[in-house]
Protein backbone atom coordinates (compact mmCIF):
# COMPACT_ATOMS: atom_id res chain seq x y z
CA UNK A 1 0.00 0.00 0.00
CA UNK A 2 1.35 3.28 -0.61
CA UNK A 3 1.04 5.82 2.52
CA UNK A 4 1.82 9.62 2.14
CA UNK A 5 4.43 8.24 4.63
CA UNK A 6 6.22 6.39 2.24
CA UNK A 7 5.68 8.96 -0.61
CA UNK A 8 7.09 11.04 1.83
CA UNK A 9 10.36 8.74 2.14
CA UNK A 10 10.39 8.42 -1.54
CA UNK A 11 10.73 12.34 -1.74
CA UNK A 12 13.11 12.92 0.86
CA UNK A 13 15.54 10.21 -0.98
CA UNK A 14 15.03 11.79 -4.61
CA UNK A 15 15.93 15.04 -2.57
CA UNK A 16 18.99 13.54 -0.70
CA UNK A 17 20.24 11.88 -4.09
CA UNK A 18 20.17 15.28 -6.45
CA UNK A 19 22.14 17.13 -3.25
CA UNK A 20 24.49 14.18 -2.60
CA UNK A 21 25.29 14.38 -6.56
CA UNK A 22 25.56 18.03 -6.94
CA UNK A 23 27.92 18.41 -4.05
CA UNK A 24 29.93 15.69 -5.85
CA UNK A 25 29.97 16.86 -9.42
CA UNK A 26 30.02 20.70 -8.41
CA UNK A 27 30.59 21.30 -12.48
CA UNK A 28 27.02 19.57 -13.23
CA UNK A 29 24.89 21.47 -10.29
CA UNK A 30 23.14 23.46 -12.73
CA UNK A 31 22.04 19.79 -14.49
CA UNK A 32 21.06 18.45 -11.36
CA UNK A 33 18.87 21.31 -10.61
CA UNK A 34 17.18 21.03 -14.22
CA UNK A 35 16.47 17.21 -13.33
CA UNK A 36 14.98 18.44 -10.18
CA UNK A 37 12.78 21.36 -11.38
CA UNK A 38 11.57 18.79 -14.64
CA UNK A 39 11.08 15.73 -12.11
CA UNK A 40 8.48 18.20 -10.18
CA UNK A 41 7.26 19.83 -13.20
CA UNK A 42 6.11 15.73 -14.28
CA UNK A 43 4.77 14.66 -10.55
CA UNK A 44 2.92 17.86 -11.73
CA UNK A 45 1.73 16.30 -14.84
CA UNK A 46 1.55 13.15 -13.52
CA UNK A 47 -1.30 13.89 -10.75
CA UNK A 48 -2.96 16.01 -13.27
CA UNK A 49 -3.36 12.99 -15.23
CA UNK A 50 -4.35 10.88 -12.39
CA UNK A 51 -7.08 12.69 -11.25
CA UNK A 52 -8.75 12.39 -14.83
CA UNK A 53 -8.01 8.67 -14.92
CA UNK A 54 -7.51 6.84 -11.66
CA UNK A 55 -10.56 6.95 -9.25
CA UNK A 56 -8.17 5.20 -6.40
CA UNK A 57 -5.98 7.94 -4.02
CA UNK A 58 -3.40 5.22 -3.89
CA UNK A 59 -2.78 5.12 -7.61
CA UNK A 60 -2.45 8.68 -7.75
CA UNK A 61 -0.02 8.81 -4.50
CA UNK A 62 1.59 5.68 -7.23
CA UNK A 63 2.02 8.03 -10.35
CA UNK A 64 3.95 10.72 -8.21
CA UNK A 65 6.03 8.10 -6.42
CA UNK A 66 7.03 6.78 -10.44
CA UNK A 67 7.28 10.54 -11.83
CA UNK A 68 9.72 11.56 -9.05
CA UNK A 69 11.91 9.01 -9.85
CA UNK A 70 12.04 8.87 -13.77
CA UNK A 71 15.17 11.03 -14.37
CA UNK A 72 17.75 10.26 -11.59
CA UNK A 73 20.41 10.10 -13.87
CA UNK A 74 19.38 12.11 -16.74
CA UNK A 75 23.23 13.48 -17.46
CA UNK A 76 24.03 9.71 -18.35
CA UNK A 77 23.34 7.44 -21.38
CA UNK A 78 20.60 4.85 -20.88
CA UNK A 79 19.41 7.18 -18.19
CA UNK A 80 15.79 5.35 -17.64
CA UNK A 81 17.78 2.43 -16.89
CA UNK A 82 20.34 3.66 -14.25
CA UNK A 83 17.28 5.46 -12.83
CA UNK A 84 15.62 2.41 -12.08
CA UNK A 85 18.84 0.95 -10.35
CA UNK A 86 19.62 3.79 -8.38
CA UNK A 87 15.73 3.92 -7.28
CA UNK A 88 16.55 0.25 -6.02
CA UNK A 89 19.08 1.26 -3.49
CA UNK A 90 16.76 3.91 -1.96
CA UNK A 91 15.27 3.00 1.56
CA UNK A 92 11.49 3.32 1.00
CA UNK A 93 11.63 1.06 -2.01
CA UNK A 94 12.46 -1.82 0.23
CA UNK A 95 9.23 -1.11 1.90
CA UNK A 96 6.67 -1.77 -1.59
CA UNK A 97 5.54 -5.02 -2.83
CA UNK A 98 6.95 -7.07 -5.46
CA UNK A 99 4.47 -6.27 -7.31
CA UNK A 100 4.63 -2.19 -6.90
CA UNK A 101 8.38 -2.18 -7.02
CA UNK A 102 7.72 -3.53 -10.45
CA UNK A 103 5.27 -1.41 -11.66
CA UNK A 104 7.91 1.46 -10.60
CA UNK A 105 10.99 -0.25 -12.64
CA UNK A 106 8.84 -0.88 -15.39
CA UNK A 107 7.73 2.80 -15.78
CA UNK A 108 10.57 4.53 -15.51
CA UNK A 109 12.74 1.72 -17.70
CA UNK A 110 10.10 2.26 -20.47
CA UNK A 111 9.65 6.40 -19.87
CA UNK A 112 12.01 7.29 -22.70
CA UNK A 113 12.28 4.49 -24.81
CA UNK A 114 11.09 4.72 -28.52
CA UNK A 115 8.64 2.40 -27.91
CA UNK A 116 6.79 1.03 -25.15
CA UNK A 117 7.31 -2.70 -24.65
CA UNK A 118 4.84 -5.21 -24.22
CA UNK A 119 4.30 -5.33 -20.10
CA UNK A 120 3.81 -8.57 -17.93
CA UNK A 121 0.30 -6.48 -16.29
CA UNK A 122 -2.08 -4.22 -17.55
CA UNK A 123 -1.34 -2.02 -14.26
CA UNK A 124 2.46 -1.86 -15.55
CA UNK A 125 0.80 -0.65 -18.93
CA UNK A 126 -1.79 2.13 -17.55
CA UNK A 127 1.20 3.62 -15.06
CA UNK A 128 4.09 3.49 -18.02
CA UNK A 129 1.78 5.14 -20.45
CA UNK A 130 0.89 8.03 -18.00
CA UNK A 131 4.29 8.46 -16.97
CA UNK A 132 5.26 8.55 -21.12
CA UNK A 133 1.98 11.25 -21.20
CA UNK A 134 3.39 13.25 -18.63
CA UNK A 135 7.04 13.26 -19.64
CA UNK A 136 5.90 14.24 -23.14
CA UNK A 137 4.17 17.77 -21.50
CA UNK A 138 7.07 18.75 -20.00
CA UNK A 139 8.91 18.49 -22.68
CA UNK A 140 6.63 20.10 -24.64
CA UNK A 141 6.96 23.03 -22.28
CA UNK A 142 10.35 23.13 -21.65
CA UNK A 143 11.21 23.12 -25.38
CA UNK A 144 8.81 25.90 -25.97
CA UNK A 145 10.66 27.74 -23.64
CA UNK A 146 14.01 27.66 -24.79
CA UNK A 147 12.85 28.50 -28.30
CA UNK A 148 10.77 31.48 -27.49
CA UNK A 149 11.97 32.66 -24.12
CA UNK A 150 15.48 31.55 -24.54
CA UNK A 151 14.75 29.94 -21.36
CA UNK A 152 16.93 27.25 -19.81
CA UNK A 153 19.55 24.84 -21.76
CA UNK A 154 19.47 23.77 -24.59
CA UNK A 155 17.67 20.38 -24.69
CA UNK A 156 20.23 17.11 -24.64
CA UNK A 157 19.59 15.85 -27.81
CA UNK A 158 20.06 18.97 -29.77
CA UNK A 159 23.50 19.62 -28.35
CA UNK A 160 25.07 18.09 -32.07
CA UNK A 161 22.42 19.69 -34.78
CA UNK A 162 23.05 22.34 -36.95
CA UNK A 163 21.46 25.42 -37.84
CA UNK A 164 20.45 24.78 -41.32
CA UNK A 165 17.48 25.03 -42.78
CA UNK A 166 17.32 21.50 -43.98
CA UNK A 167 14.63 18.64 -43.34
CA UNK A 168 15.20 15.28 -43.05
CA UNK A 169 13.55 13.20 -45.75
CA UNK A 170 13.36 10.39 -42.48
CA UNK A 171 11.52 12.51 -40.39
CA UNK A 172 8.99 13.93 -42.40
CA UNK A 173 8.49 10.60 -44.08
CA UNK A 174 7.72 9.46 -40.32
CA UNK A 175 5.69 11.96 -39.84
CA UNK A 176 3.70 10.74 -42.98
CA UNK A 177 3.39 7.26 -41.55
CA UNK A 178 2.01 8.50 -38.45
CA UNK A 179 4.62 8.19 -36.76
CA UNK A 180 7.20 9.73 -34.08
CA UNK A 181 10.18 10.36 -35.37
CA UNK A 182 13.63 8.77 -34.33
CA UNK A 183 16.16 10.56 -33.08
CA UNK A 184 19.19 9.58 -34.95
CA UNK A 185 17.28 10.59 -38.16
CA UNK A 186 18.09 14.09 -36.59
CA UNK A 187 20.37 16.36 -38.45
CA UNK A 188 19.22 20.13 -37.82
CA UNK A 189 17.62 21.92 -35.13
CA UNK A 190 14.36 21.82 -37.42
CA UNK A 191 14.32 18.31 -37.43
CA UNK A 192 14.05 18.73 -33.95
CA UNK A 193 11.39 20.69 -33.61
CA UNK A 194 9.55 18.32 -36.55
CA UNK A 195 10.28 15.38 -33.86
CA UNK A 196 8.76 17.15 -30.69
CA UNK A 197 5.42 17.91 -32.59
CA UNK A 198 5.42 13.73 -33.67
CA UNK A 199 5.27 12.66 -30.24
CA UNK A 200 1.31 12.90 -30.39
CA UNK A 201 1.35 9.80 -32.38
CA UNK A 202 2.68 8.38 -29.36
CA UNK A 203 0.00 9.34 -26.77
CA UNK A 204 -1.83 7.64 -24.84
CA UNK A 205 -4.76 9.60 -23.01
CA UNK A 206 -7.37 11.60 -24.40
CA UNK A 207 -6.96 13.73 -21.50
CA UNK A 208 -3.41 14.49 -22.86
CA UNK A 209 -4.36 15.84 -25.96
CA UNK A 210 -7.18 18.16 -24.30
CA UNK A 211 -3.77 19.71 -21.83
CA UNK A 212 -1.60 19.97 -24.87
CA UNK A 213 -4.29 21.48 -27.20
CA UNK A 214 -5.34 24.07 -24.63
CA UNK A 215 -1.62 24.77 -24.50
CA UNK A 216 -1.18 24.51 -28.01
CA UNK A 217 1.90 23.13 -27.84
CA UNK A 218 1.85 22.33 -31.86
CA UNK A 219 0.57 25.50 -33.28
CA UNK A 220 3.55 26.86 -31.27
CA UNK A 221 6.50 24.87 -32.05
CA UNK A 222 5.08 24.70 -35.83
CA UNK A 223 4.77 28.60 -35.82
CA UNK A 224 8.47 28.76 -35.29
CA UNK A 225 9.40 26.64 -38.13
CA UNK A 226 10.05 27.21 -42.13
CA UNK A 227 6.61 27.38 -43.88
CA UNK A 228 7.45 25.07 -46.59
CA UNK A 229 4.78 22.70 -48.54
CA UNK A 230 6.25 19.39 -46.93
CA UNK A 231 6.00 20.94 -42.86
CA UNK A 232 2.84 22.70 -44.05
CA UNK A 233 1.13 19.06 -45.05
CA UNK A 234 3.09 17.24 -41.96
CA UNK A 235 1.91 19.86 -39.43
CA UNK A 236 -1.74 19.37 -41.35
CA UNK A 237 -1.41 15.89 -40.56
CA UNK A 238 -0.64 15.44 -36.92
CA UNK A 239 -3.77 18.53 -36.40
CA UNK A 240 -6.28 16.38 -38.30
CA UNK A 241 -4.83 13.48 -36.10
CA UNK A 242 -5.20 15.27 -32.67
CA UNK A 243 -8.40 17.00 -33.67
CA UNK A 244 -9.40 12.74 -34.17
CA UNK A 245 -8.43 12.11 -30.95
CA UNK A 246 -11.40 13.88 -29.30
CA UNK A 247 -13.94 12.28 -30.95
CA UNK A 248 -12.92 8.69 -31.21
Amino acid sequence: MITEELLKACRLAFEEYIKTMSVEYPDSHHKFQDIKTHSLQVVNNSLLLANAIMPAEEDKRLAVMIAKNLDASVILRDHATVSSKIIQQMDFFASLSTEIQAVILKSVEGHSKFKLPKLDTEQQTLFARLLRDADKLDIYDSAWRFFKEKNGLAPLMTADLNNSTEISEKILKSIQSGKTAMIEDLKSMNDYKLLLISMVFDINFKYTFRIMSEKQYVQKIYEILPKRDQIIDAYRGIKLFVENKFVS
